[in-house]
């Protein structure tokens, strides 16, 4: 019985290969999954605003059946907020995605066919649906672009870019980490003089494989507490050295920088995308200025052009999505801040919308106030108030 056959050293040198490719896959989609999960929160977790007109004709917030599609139930089978983070998660992972409209409904599509035409508004079929459950449908009716939303983010190129620039880096990174393994972890050879022995359990004394017998001294000899290996006298275990240890810092820098990469990209700061932003910090506002707000207005875009349309858009009805809640505010802290703006005239219930606390159904609510003192304001001007 031969140890070592020649197709299980293939096996194992391929088994190192793949080993190389893993760790590079995982390094390269763990950071990109984190930078997109950054962004689809942000923005899924946002109240989505309907202002149409009400019975004077006046364009006010309105909490209709729109604004309960587009924040709470989109569809029968799905929430607001999850429904939202899939669409962004979908649109960032493969630069597109489709949102069907259909009776009222918001659906994404899990794949489509869609035509070539560039003059006249193109035609989406072959569209497939699916649930949580691994359940699948597909339309047997074609829509024309007046029916869907199209999220397109090919014109970035960030997919292309960052797949360019990993093709070399991941190379480096995959060896940085072998090395790393190789001169680490501890390799012994079992030797064994002459030919072929029968392989015996030193305990018991029954006959045993290879591998049995491998696993037995695999146990002793690293399992972290102290225990006595039971060698037969028919064979020798040698250490392999394999060198001088490294450290880890070769490998971990070489992800560091793809991750650094990864956040530039997506234009996230590095505080943020790393979670050790201080109180003093900026970077959130930046975060959201130019990594979210970009993405943010996309959706919109398409909220708007097909369900309020283009005559109702004209006239000042709009969806848009709140960018006030996208970060944390403390009441307590902010109570000076507020302050500021209810004496330049938002009224109190504008600033309970901002702070995401509940409104007061009062009229005095609703009113705005400017307490502030002006001193260049011409007083002959104003009108109401005391003298």
């Amino acid at each position: 019985m031969k140890l070592f056959q020649k197709n299980k050293n293939i096996d194992n040198f391929i088994d190192v290969l793949l080993g190389m490719k893993s760790k590079q896959l995982q390094t390269k989609y763990h950071a990109i999954e984190h930078a997109i999960d950054l962004i689809a929160k942000t923005i899924s977790k946002s109240e989505i605003q309907v202002y149409q007109k009400d019975n004077e004709d006046k364009i006010v917030p309105q909490k209709n059946n729109i604004y309960y599609t587009l924040n709470v139930a989109p569809n029968n089978n799905e929430f607001g907020t999850s429904f939202f983070y899939k669409v962004l998660s979908k649109y960032l992972h493969e630069e597109e995605a489709l949102i069907v409209y259909f009776k009222g409904k918001l659906y994404l599509a899990d794949s489509f066919t869609v035509s070539s035409s560039i003059l006249l508004p193109k035609l989406y079929s072959n569209v497939q649906i699916s649930d949580n459950k691994g359940n699948c449908m597909t339309f047997d009716k074609s829509f024309n672009s007046d029916e869907v939303i199209y999220l397109d983010l090919k014109a970035s190129n960030i997919k292309e870019t960052l797949d360019n620039y990993y093709s070399e880096l991941g190379n480096f990174i995959g060896l940085a980490s072998q090395k790393y393994k190789l001169s680490n972890f501890q390799k012994f050879r079992l030797k064994y003089p002459g030919g072929p022995v029968a392989l015996k359990d030193p305990e018991t004394g029954n006959a045993i494989t290879y591998e049995e017998y491998k696993e037995k001294l695999i146990s002793g000899l690293f399992e972290e507490k102290d225990s006595v290996i039971l060698l037969s006298e028919a064979f020798d275990l040698e250490k392999i050295e394999m060198g001088q240890a490294t450290k880890s810092d070769e490998w971990e820098k070489l992800e560091k920088k793809w991750s650094d990469t990864v956040a530039m990209s997506f234009n996230i700061p590095l505080d943020i995308f790393y979670g050790n932003k201080t109180d003093k910090s900026t970077s959130t506002n930046d975060f959201i200025t130019f990594g979210v707000i970009p993405h943010l207005q996309v959706l919109e875009d398409g909220l708007n052009a097909r369900i309020i349309k283009k005559e109702k858009y004209l006239e000042g009805e709009r969806i848009k999505i709140n960018r006030l809640n996208m970060k944390h505010y403390d009441i307590l802290e902010s109570a000076t801040n507020l302050d500021k703006l209810f004496a330049d005239g938002f009224s109190h219930n504008e600033l309970c919308e901002m702070m995401g606390i509940a409104t007061i159904d009062e009229d005095w609510a609703n009113e705005h106030y400017i307490t502030k003192n002006y001193l260049n304001v011409n007083i002959d001007t104003i009108e109401g108030g005391d003298e």
